[in-house]
C-alpha cells in the first residue's frame, strides 16, 4: 500500500490517495469535495477537511514490527490548538493505521464534542459498491449472534450505520468493494459505543466513511491532550473472506496481544470452566475436576463465578474454600495446568465492602440502563479513586492465587455513567470509561503482570472491538451456548476476528461427534460441563476428540476461513473451511443436524488449480487424489450417515513424482 497526503499551499491538510501497489487500483477523494483523516469539534469549531493549518514539524520513525510511522504535527490557524497526526505501515501488510492527538495550546479549558475515527471520502462516480459488516453478541445471543449483513450501497438511498463497542449491535469493522472485487476494509480502536456509517451518494458521486464517538463531551485542560481513537483502513481484492483474512493477518502481526513465546505451539488451549456446576463448587468438587481434567489433556483449569464470598469482595468464600484458594491453584499446578479465576472486577453488590466504605464509587447509569450483572452494580471505572482500587485489587488477587489465566467478566465494561460528582464528566462516559477507563486498567495490569494472559468475556461476546485484541490473547463468541448457536456465532465471527479471538464454552455433554466438533472451529476450546459425571465412555471418546482438536489448532488460528455456505441454521447440512497458505493444506468441517440428506457436496476453495491433492475424511475410510481444479469445481461428497454427526475433510497436497 502506498498512503498520500499534502498540506496544501492554503493550510488544507488533505487525503490524496490509497494505491494498492500490487494490482494498481487507487482510491482517490472525490474531485467535488476534500477528505481529510482529520475530524474534531472542539468548542463548536470544526477542524476537518476545510481547516487551515501551518506545518510545525514532520519525522519518520522506524517501528516494529518492521515498518515506518509519519508524524505530521499542525498548528491551528482557528484555534489555539495542535495536531499531531500519526500514520503507519507495515511491510508486507496493504493497510494504513492512524490516530489524531489534539493538545490544548490554549490558556483555558476546551471540549471536544466530536471525534470522527473513519473520515474519509472516495471517489465513486460511475461505480457501483457493495458493503459487509457483522453484528456481535447481544443479550443472550437473542438479538444478535454476530450476522454478517451485506448490502448493495449504490442502491439504498442514504447511509447503512452500524452501532459498535461494548453493549452495541455490531463488530468495529467493515468493508466495501466495487464491482471489479477491489476492496476496502476499516476497522476502528474503541471498546465504547460509536455509530459507523458508509454511504455512496450517487449524485454527487461520492463514497462516504465515517465512525463517530457517542456522548462526547470531553474537556481538556491547557496543555492536555485528546487521543482520537486508532483506526485503520486496508486494500483487498476479492470476496470478503479475502478482506477478513487479509484483516486478520494484519491484527495479527500488528495489533493483537502477543502470547508468551513458549506459549504460541499449544495455543489455542484445550481449557475447563467450572461454570457447568455453576454456584456448587468447593474445594472438593473442583480438586475431583482438575483430576478429570488433568485426564483428559486439558491445559487450562479456570474457576468462575461462585469462588468469593460476595461480587466486589474479592476473598474466597471461607465456606466453600476454608484454606483459600491457594492450595486449589497448587493442585492445578501440579497436574501441569495453567490455574485460571473468573474476575467481574468492574462488578459490586450493594453488600459489598467496598460499596458499603465507597458508595459514591458506582456507576449512576440512565433510567433506560436497567440490565445488571447478577444484581452487581458497576464501578466507574474513569472515577480515580475507584480506578485506583480495581487495579491494586486485580494484582492482589492474582499473586496471592497463582493466577495464570484471567477471565474477565461483567455487563458491560465501558459503562455509561452520569454521576456528578466523579473524576469525568457526566456526559463523557462513554469516551472516558474506555480510553481512561479499561483501557487504563488493563494497561496497568498487564505492565505489572506481562505473563498473566486475559481472556474477554464481557457479556458473552459484547465487546468485539480493535482495541479489546490489544489487550486480550483471547474472547468469547456465544456464552455457554448449544451447538447450534455457536456455529453461528463462529461463522459471523470469523470475518473481522483472526479465529483464536473465537473462544467458545462447550456447556453440552458430548454424547456425539456432532456436538463435540461444533466447538472445535475458533479459539480456545473451552469444556463447561460437569465432567466428573462423565462415564468412562464418554471420557475416552472425548480424549480422542480433543486429540483431533489439538492436532488442528495451529492451522485453524493460521488459516484463511472459507465461508462456504450461508449462516448454518439447522435446516440444511452447513460446512466451513480453513486453508492454511504456508502448507497448502485445507480443512473443512461439515455438519449434518436434523436433515434429511445424508451426504453433502462442498465446493473446497483456495486450492492451487495445477496442484494435486490427497482427499481423505476423519470418520470414513474413503481417500483419492485429485486436481486442485477438480476438487474445486466438482466438489467432495461427505457423507454424513446419521443425523447430528459431523465429518472432517482433509485435502492435502501430494509431494511432485
Amino acid at each position: 500500500m502506498e498512503a498520500q497526503f499534502r498540506l496544501e499551499a492554503d493550510g488544507r491538510f488533505r487525503f490524496l490517495a490509497l494505491i494498492n501497489k500490487t494490482t494498481a487500483r487507487t482510491w482517490s477523494p472525490p474531485d467535488t469535495e476534500d477528505s481529510s483523516p482529520i475530524s474534531l469539534t472542539i468548542d463548536q469549531a470544526q477542524l476537518n477537511e476545510t481547516a487551515l493549518y501551518a506545518l510545525a514539524e514532520q519525522s519518520a520513525t522506524h517501528i516494529e514490527p518492521e515498518g515506518i510511522r509519519q508524524t505530521i504535527v499542525l498548528d491551528s490557524r482557528l484555534l489555539p490548538a495542535r495536531i499531531r497526526f500519526e500514520a503507519e505501515v507495515h511491510a508486507g501488510q496493504p493497510f494504513l493505521r492512524y490516530r489524531a492527538f489534539y493538545r490544548n495550546s490554549g490558556s483555558v479549558s476546551s471540549y471536544v464534542t466530536e471525534a470522527d475515527m473513519l473520515s474519509w471520502k472516495f471517489q465513486g462516480r460511475e461505480q457501483r459498491f457493495r458493503g459487509f459488516f457483522v453484528g456481535q453478541w447481544a443479550w443472550g445471543g437473542e438479538r444478535a449472534n454476530f450476522e454478517p449483513h451485506e448490502v448493495d450501497l449504490s442502491q439504498l438511498d442514504g447511509p447503512v450505520e452500524a452501532f459498535t463497542g461494548a453493549y452495541g449491535n455490531h463488530s468495529t469493522w467493515g468493508a466495501l468493494r466495487d464491482e471489479a472485487d477491489h476492496g476496502l476494509a476499516f476497522g476502528w480502536e474503541f471498546d465504547g459505543r460509536a455509530r459507523a456509517h458508509a454511504e455512496h451518494d450517487r449524485g454527487a458521486g461520492i463514497l462516504r466513511v465515517d465512525s463517530l464517538v457517542q456522548r462526547l463531551n470531553h474537556a481538556v485542560e491547557p496543555a492536555g491532550e485528546f487521543l482520537v481513537p486508532g483506526a485503520f483502513v486496508g486494500l483487498f481484492r476479492g470476496d470478503w473472506d479475502e478482506a477478513g483474512y487479509r484483516t486478520q493477518r494484519f491484527v495479527e502481526a500488528v495489533l493483537a496481544a502477543p502470547l508468551p513465546p513458549s506459549e504460541g505451539a499449544r495455543f489455542p488451549y484445550v481449557a475447563f470452566n467450572s461454570w457447568g456446576y455453576q454456584w456448587g463448587i468447593n474445594e472438593a468438587v473442583l480438586r475431583e475436576a482438575a483430576q478429570r481434567a488433568e485426564d483428559l489433556g486439558v491445559e487450562v483449569f479456570t474457576v468462575d463465578f461462585g469462588w468469593a464470598r460476595v461480587t466486589g469482595d474479592w476473598h474466597p468464600d471461607p465456606t466453600k474454600f476454608p484454606s483459600g484458594l491457594q492450595p486449589l491453584s497448587d493442585y492445578v499446578h501440579s497436574l501441569g495446568m495453567k490455574f485460571g479465576l473468573h474476575l467481574p472486577f468492574a462488578e459490586a453488590t450493594a453488600e459489598s465492602q467496598v460499596l458499603r466504605q465507597h458508595p459514591d464509587w458506582a456507576v449512576v447509569p440512565s433510567p433506560n440502563q436497567q440490565r445488571a450483572y447478577f444484581e452487581a452494580k458497576g464501578l466507574c471505572l474513569s472515577h480515580q479513586p475507584a480506578q485506583e482500587w480495581v487495579i491494586s485489587e486485580i494484582l492482589r488477587v492474582v499473586r496471592e492465587n497463582g493466577v495464570d489465566w484471567l477471565l474477565q467478566d461483567g455487563e458491560n465494561m465501558v459503562k455509561g455513567c452520569f454521576a456528578t460528582r466523579h473524576t469525568h464528566a457526566p456526559d463523557d462516559s462513554n469516551y472516558s470509561n474506555s480510553v481512561e477507563g479499561l483501557n487504563v486498567v488493563i494497561r496497568a495490569v498487564r505492565a505489572a503482570l506481562p505473563a498473566l494472559l486475559l481472556e474477554n468475556c464481557e457479556d458473552g461476546g459484547n465487546m468485539q472491538t480493535f482495541h479489546m485484541v490489544q489487550n486480550y490473547v483471547t474472547s468469547i463468541v456465544n456464552d455457554n451456548s448449544d451447538f447450534l448457536t455457536t456455529r453461528r456465532s463462529i461463522y459471523g465471527a470469523t470475518f473481522p476476528f483472526p479465529p483464536r479471538y473465537t473462544d467458545r464454552y462447550m456447556e453440552t455433554t458430548p454424547w456425539d461427534n456432532y456436538r463435540t466438533r461444533s466447538h472445535f472451529f475458533g479459539g480456545p476450546l473451552i469444556l463447561m460441563d460437569k465432567i466428573t459425571e462423565w462415564p468412562d465412555f464418554m471420557v475416552e471418546f472425548m480424549k480422542k476428540e480433543l486429540g483431533i482438536y489439538r492436532s488442528l489448532r495451529l492451522h485453524i488460528r493460521d488459516g484463511k476461513v472459507y465461508h462456504l455456505g450461508p449462516p448454518p441454521d439447522g435446516n440444511f447440512n452447513d460446512s466451513i473451511q480453513s486453508h492454511h497458505e504456508a502448507s497448502d493444506r485445507s480443512v473443512i468441517f461439515v455438519y449434518r443436524q436434523e436433515t434429511a440428506s445424508d451426504r453433502e457436496l462442498v465446493r473446497p476453495r483456495g486450492l492451487r488449480w495445477d496442484g494435486i491433492y490427497r482427499v481423505r475424511f476423519q470418520d470414513s475410510p474413503r481417500s483419492y487424489a485429485a486436481a486442485g481444479r477438480e476438487i474445486m469445481e466438482s466438489g467432495v461428497l461427505v457423507e454424513l450417515p446419521t443425523q447430528f454427526f459431523a465429518e472432517i475433510v482433509y485435502i492435502e497436497p501430494l509431494a511432485a513424482a
